[in-house]
């Protein structure tokens, strides 16, 4: 219904009206407006008062009516004074990509997938289009319950997963829930993902950082009430946590009631021997065991799993309720069947294989163009570490192999504490092989030129 003021007739409202939002931007430049006949019907007024209000808008310049067409919103006679924003800073395309937490998408098995998602989605039918589970599909959690207890050790029944929509809501949904419990401390490795730090304090808890040695995390001090932590290999220091480490760690929680945290983001990826198996086979009612594919298949399927202790279980699953509903269902299903039918096992296989002669011919080239810098960190993952002399400034290195198109991360980024010992966190997942030695040596000579 039209909102007329006293005295205003339904033609002068309806005209005041689109005016009104014309002018005010909600009918913007080119937005097709209904018929003549439409807009009446929609507004239970006659034909004749759409028409003639149209008529005078089009006179006044707000609107351009051609013969058998809709009216059209005409460009502004006056352009509205626009607001300085701050233009967007897009990165330039780097010659040479050695981000450490990306994988190598171009690896990802877009035949295989788009079969079986095909496949799923008849076999699924209308019903996996309704809402859905908080939790997940159960045909996905029944397949990650077995794949992780086949892979890595894991103990978890279905309803104790909660499928997600990567790490970082698994994280999110941790520390909503550590908030609500009335938490205060969260410790986190340092170094470690910014991003970790940033989630911590967002929810108000404060960031209690731990220093990470060849062991990996140092466990002594340890004052908080849930930990993160890396313990299959350590980002980005490269290391995995000592069997005696994780037994302190383990004594830990359980003598203070804290949770662990065990962010297994890419431990398919060990290359020299099996992969150590997960901290939450060990002490299933202590550690929440977070996993994705975004490093072994694509960060763009937002998929991933959160196995909650069976006392957070239903906690788990209502914070994801209130968080997001649930998770895309074709997708999982399609995630389900890859793994049931062995695609996800052969994936991995082949994508290990790519990463270690990647690896290898980075390894080599970085001990010929650096070789007073010795290469750390090598054993799994899609990164390496090369720690520099103390005093160097590793940012300051960063960024002058930016303005030579090389991106590379500096250690110092990742520390919440300073540190005389700087390094650069040096990725291959996207450094194809044939660019290997050019990438290492352009590094090493920006590098060298410091030393």
């Amino acid at each position: 219904m039209l909102d007329r003021t006293p005295g205003e007739t339904l033609r002068a409202a309806l005209e005041r009206t689109l005016r009104d939002a014309i002018l005010a931007g909600v009918l913007r430049e080119g937005v097709r407006l209904p018929s003549s006949r439409g807009l009446a019907a929609s507004l239970g007024v006659s034909r004749g008062v759409a028409t003639e209000a149209y008529s005078q808008l089009a006179a006044q310049g707000f609107l351009v009516i051609r013969p058998r067409a809709v009216p059209v919103v005409a460009p502004a006679l006056v352009p509205p004074p626009r607001v300085a924003r701050a233009p967007d800073q897009q990165e330039p395309t780097p010659r040479f990509d050695l981000t450490p937490t990306t994988p190598d998408v171009m690896l990802f098995p877009l035949g295989p997938w788009l079969t079986t998602a095909q496949r799923v989605a008849r076999r699924a039918g209308v019903a996996a289009l309704d809402y859905g589970d908080p939790r997940g599909e159960h045909t996905l959690r029944e397949a990650l319950a077995n794949h992780l207890g086949r892979t890595r050790g894991v103990i978890a029944d279905p309803d104790q997963i909660i499928v997600v929509q990567g790490t970082a809501q698994g994280v999110d949904l941790l520390l909503r829930m550590l908030s609500k419990r009335g938490a205060t401390r969260v410790a986190v490795e340092d170094p470690s993902h910014t991003t970790q730090h940033e989630r911590v304090r967002a929810y108000g808890l404060e960031v209690r950082p731990q220093p990470v040695d060849g062991a990996g995390m140092v466990t002594e001090g340890l004052d908080a009430d849930a930990v993160l932590v890396t313990p299959a290999h350590q980002f980005p220091m490269g290391c995995v946590l000592s069997g005696e480490r994780r037994r302190q760690l383990l004594a830990w929680a359980r003598r203070n009631g804290s949770l662990i945290v065990e962010d297994d983001y890419d431990s398919e990826f060990r290359y020299d021997r099996e992969a150590v198996r997960a901290m939450q086979g060990l002490a299933p009612a202590q550690v929440v065991h977070l996993g994705t594919v975004s490093k072994t298949l694509a960060p763009a399927l937002r998929l991933g799993w959160f196995i909650a202790p069976d006392e957070l279980a239903d906690e788990a699953r209502n914070t994801k309720r209130l968080t997001d509903d649930f998770s895309p269902a074709l997708d999982q299903l399609t995630l389900a069947e890859f793994l049931n039918q062995g695609h996800y096992d052969r994936h991995i296989r082949r994508a290990r294989a790519v990463y270690r002669r990647r690896r290898d011919a980075l390894v080599e080239a970085l001990g010929r163009h650096l070789p007073e810098l010795a290469v750390e960190g090598v054993a799994a993952g899609v990164h390496v570490l090369i720690l520099l002399p103390p005093g160097l400034d590793d940012i300051a290195i960063a960024a002058e192999a930016a303005r030579a198109k090389i991106r590379v991360a500096p250690l110092s980024a990742f520390r919440i504490e300073p540190s005389e010992i700087g390094g650069l966190v040096i990725g291959y997942g996207r450094l194809h092989e044939s660019a290997v030695d050019l990438a290492a040596r352009a590094l090493a000579n920006i590098v060298r030129a410091r030393l």
